[in-house]
């Protein structure tokens, strides 16, 4: 018997370094949000059978301290990168991280893949080095907006994260909240169209329009709304479709809670502005955290 054919491809392993300091302050800085460890360790162990990962950061800095737990949910492999000298304003983070996959690229020649989280361009001489003269696959993770294009060009692959679906998420939910709504409602004969929708949702959820536009727009060309054409005299009527279906398997609509998903007209008072909450949100630290966050920049 021919098993050559049921035999399973061998999963690259792989060994991932994360400059969390990258990761903490350009997401909060950028899009007022926090790193999501959790997602983020799934989609490296889709593409490879991860080994190890480690963590990167001055965490004597009071706000990166406090990630040190969610970190642990993870990993052990924590190096606390502070400089030892009291007087000085110089950044380890880089240098240990780099000197660790240095290390790693020589000890280690068993690891196939180099996933790295970092958009800093200091690193792009030793994600060369590791593709070109150690033959490694070098994956690399950043954050939109600080993530050097010269890195990426490096890469063997890289990914942006936040990803489009983790920004326009809270704008999904609303117009799949609407929409369900209209669907069960007892007025069948209700257009759902594309401009009415994004109208109601914004008016409803005090939201920028211009956001949910954004959002429906992007359901649509995904393929998770259908745009249907009907003809009324010489024009053609355009009404929109959720399959809802797709956006269960892909987990944009959970299905079990449909039917209290109803879009119940709010009050002024509780009426959420989310297009302020998408907004970059300014620092609300303590003074002694203001210098430390303005030191690191993207480079």
């Amino acid at each position: 018997m021919n098993n050559i054919g049921i035999l399973k491809k061998k999963r690259l392993r792989a060994a991932a370094f994360v400059d969390y300091e990258h990761w903490y302050i350009s997401m909060e800085k950028i899009y007022g949000k926090k790193p999501d460890i959790g997602a983020w360790v799934n989609m490296i162990n889709e593409r490879a059978d991860v080994r190890e990962i480690t963590f990167f950061a001055d965490f004597s800095n009071e706000s990166l301290n406090k990630e040190i737990s969610k970190i642990r949910e993870y990993t052990n492999r924590i190096v606390e990168t502070k400089n030892p000298n009291p007087y000085s304003e110089k950044d380890f983070t880089d240098f240990i991280m780099l000197d660790s996959l240095y290390q790693k690229a020589f000890a280690d020649d068993k690891t196939d893949v180099f996933i790295l989280f970092t958009g800093d361009a200091h690193f792009n001489s030793v994600a060369a080095y590791l593709k070109t003269i150690c033959r490694k696959q070098v994956g690399i993770y950043g954050v939109k907006g600080a993530f050097s294009n010269q890195l990426k060009a490096t890469a063997s692959w890289w990914v942006e994260l936040p990803t489009e679906t983790d920004i326009l998420k809270p704008y999904y939910d609303m117009i799949l909240k609407n929409l369900r709504y209209l669907e069960m409602s007892s007025d069948k004969n209700s257009k759902i169209t594309f401009r009415n929708t994004v109208q109601t949702v914004a008016d409803h959820c005090a939201a920028d329009k211009s956001k949910i536009q954004i959002a429906l727009q992007s359901l649509i060309d995904n393929g998770y709304i259908q745009r249907i054409a009907r003809k009324n005299g010489r024009q053609a009527e355009y009404s929109i479709k959720p399959d809802w279906e797709k956006l269960s398997a892909d987990g944009l609509w959970v299905s079990d809670d449909s039917s209290g998903n109803i879009f119940i007209k709010k009050s002024s008072a509780d009426a959420k502005d989310v297009s302020a909450e998408s907004k970059p949100a300014k620092p609300n630290k303590q003074q002694k955290n203001k210098k430390y966050f303005a030191k690191k920049r993207s480079r």
